[in-house]
């Protein structure tokens, strides 16, 4: 990956079909892969690309990614793996528990393998496609998501965020006093205090996300706001900036989208613009009526939790037609290795 990314940030070439013709044969004689394996780098170093082009990306040797042309699973008896390698196909048998036997006897999307430091293991995150029953629902219930409240939902359901911004301020001063030392032991602990984190973060947005699907209702369906320019659109004071960027808002989406899926929840979209600022009693939209957590209209003198406002104002929107339905494609590159939280399925051996 590090070859191909290298190429394509001198050719300025990020197109997986363009890099292909400039980095495949290279690569397979160089590096001595299979096609397939070859076509999977090129299309990690596109993808990776495709968010920022700014810097040219460097890649670790933890993870590889499978489609079906490189992994095959096994269902003859115990379930094992079959992953094309440069040395041939190797098989191996899967640690799994009844849950994930259960969960594969759905068809495989696709597969990545990935090598924890930790404890020297090799993991195997496998994508499955479920049949999801037909989404169906006629009552909306708005979500707000934040760094105050992480999510306030029009049907009373919040999680205020104070405990989890003091555990997370807490992960930084540990940075920033390991960054001060420079030694090899603190490099070595700063790269374990990130991995742990990460998992803390994922096991929290998923209890999250969980605890409030657990509280929609038959005929209940979700609405939640358009996230594309929020980072650009919301200012903060300073010292409160790095903060705000680095939540991850669109995760916890991804994974009440996914949750809601499963129960044949649908999920629509919303233009935010002015839900915090629309009094949900008279209709009054101004500036002047949200100040910090509280809202209070110049109108009417309706008060609430800012956020409660936004999400009952995203749920009558949704409900007055100006939603857009949802069609989620989370998929192994795009969710799975990043915000999984569960121990996933292990490989024998190390």
């Amino acid at each position: 990956c590090n070859y191909i990314s290298e190429i394509a940030w001198e050719k300025r070439c990020f197109n997986p079909v363009a890099l292909h013709h400039f980095t495949y044969y290279d690569v397979k004689e160089k590096f001595k892969l299979t096609a397939n394996l070859a076509i999977r780098a090129r299309d990690r170093v596109a993808k990776s690309y495709k968010t920022n082009r700014k810097k040219l990306h460097k890649f670790q040797k933890l993870s590889m990614d499978l489609d079906k042309r490189v992994f095959r699973l096994l269902r003859n008896g115990d379930f094992r793996a079959s992953i094309s390698t440069i040395y041939g196909r190797v098989k191996v048998k899967l640690d799994i528990g009844d849950y994930q036997r259960e969960l594969l006897k759905n068809p495989v999307r696709d597969a990545k393998l990935v090598f924890r430091r930790n404890d020297k293991k090799l993991y195997l995150h496998i994508s499955v496609l479920i049949n999801a029953p037909e989404p169906k629902g006629n009552e909306p219930v708005g979500v707000d998501i934040g760094i105050n409240n992480i999510i306030y939902a029009s049907n009373g359901f919040k999680v205020n965020g104070k405990p989890i911004e003091h555990r997370r301020q807490h992960f930084r001063e540990l940075r920033r006093s390991l960054q001060k030392k420079g030694t090899s032991s603190a490099k070595r602990k700063l790269k374990q205090l990130s991995g742990r984190e990460c998992r803390w973060i994922t096991t929290m947005l998923h209890q999250i996300s969980r605890a409030f699907v657990d509280t929609l209702k038959e005929g209940d369906y979700v609405v939640m706001e358009k996230l594309d320019s929020i980072r650009d659109r919301t200012k903060h004071r300073k010292g409160y900036n790095a903060t705000f960027h680095s939540w991850a808002f669109r995760k916890l989406q991804q994974m009440i989208e996914y949750k809601c899926l499963e129960r044949g929840i649908p999920v629509v979209y919303i233009d935010p613009a002015n839900t915090s600022r629309k009094c949900p009693r008279c209709g009054t939209i101004d500036r002047r009526n949200r100040n910090g957590n509280r809202f209070r209209c110049v109108n009417c003198g309706f008060q609430h939790n800012a956020d409660y406002v936004a999400s009952v104002n995203l749920s009558e929107l949704a409900r007055r037609g100006w939603a857009v339905v949802n069609q989620p494609n989370v998929g192994v590159d795009d969710f799975l290795h990043e915000t999984t939280c569960k121990p996933p399925i292990s490989m024998g051996g190390s």
